[in-house]
């Protein structure tokens, strides 16, 4: 976390301590390190069965100098919990499979895939009943959003495809600066197939994503979902500052490719 942001919770903590009653302070207000360490939970997921909550809890990262956010897990029959992530870096985002047996979550801690980039935001998967977690995506630019496919066998994500060649080499030549309405990084619409289990429950290394739209044509914007056959995405999209919705139709008469992008699968229906 910034400095800037740091300072403005401490302020915050003081103004709030120096407005409450002198013996409030003495016998109930928190010191500035107790109201910084204060855990906070947000976005409850339930489980497709109902019988299961993954959250998201922040904490305080004093050697880091951040706020991180880890997911834990609650039974919703006894209240017991307990932690599902414990990475260093941040997990958010989570999201149960329909068939309730996965937990797919975004997450910018180090990646273990090669070519993996430092600190961008990928997916990761693990098993709802604890295990460690498979990371799925090594996007360059880091994923945006996710949405699970009906049949729990593929992700669809957003994320900005790769800097083209031209710009990379003028990176290296003259730096890295951006021109304003030029430079600007269009995101994709891309489906991911996740990795498949061998006897021994050990996950294979995961395919290279399909991109589904063209990186020329539109940028996808964050809503975009899946029919309920899993054959079709519908996303919303922007083109010369004009945001429309464009359904995700597949025309198989055409190998597949439509002006608005790629199928759910191949030939417009989900693989096996």
């Amino acid at each position: 976390m910034s400095s800037p942001r740091w300072l403005g919770l401490i302020l915050t903590a003081a103004l709030v301590a120096a407005a409450l009653p002198a013996a409030a302070q003495s016998a109930k207000t928190p010191t500035i390190r107790q109201s910084i360490d204060m855990v906070a939970v947000n976005a409850p997921k339930i489980s497709p069965d109902g019988r299961r909550v993954v959250y998201e809890q922040a904490r305080t990262d004093w050697d880091a100098n951040a706020f991180e956010t880890d997911l834990w897990i609650a039974d919703t029959a006894t209240g017991e919990r307990h932690l599902l992530t414990a990475a260093s870096k941040s997990s958010t985002d989570a999201a149960w499979s329909p068939d309730g047996r996965w937990i797919a979550f975004i997450s910018d801690r180090p990646g273990v895939l090669p070519k993996s980039p430092a600190d961008k935001r990928q997916v990761y998967v693990m098993p709802a009943s604890g295990g460690e977690a498979q990371q799925v995506t090594k996007a360059e630019k880091g994923v945006n959003a996710f949405e699970w496919a009906p049949d729990s066998r593929r992700i669809a994500f957003t994320a900005e495809g790769p800097e083209p060649k031209a710009l990379k080499d003028r990176k290296e030549t003259f730096g890295d600066y951006r021109v304003i309405r030029a430079d600007y990084g269009m995101v994709q619409l891309w489906l991911q197939d996740l990795p498949t289990m061998d006897p021994a429950g050990r996950l294979a290394p995961p395919a290279e994503p399909r991109a589904l739209t063209k990186a020329d044509a539109f940028s996808v914007l964050n809503g975009f979902s899946f029919s309920p056959d899993g054959t079709r995405i519908a996303f919303a999209a922007q083109r010369a500052a004009r945001p429309d919705f464009l359904p995700h139709q597949p025309d198989p008469r055409r190998e597949g490719r439509r002006r608005h992008g790629q199928p759910a699968g191949r030939r417009g229906r989900p693989e096996q």
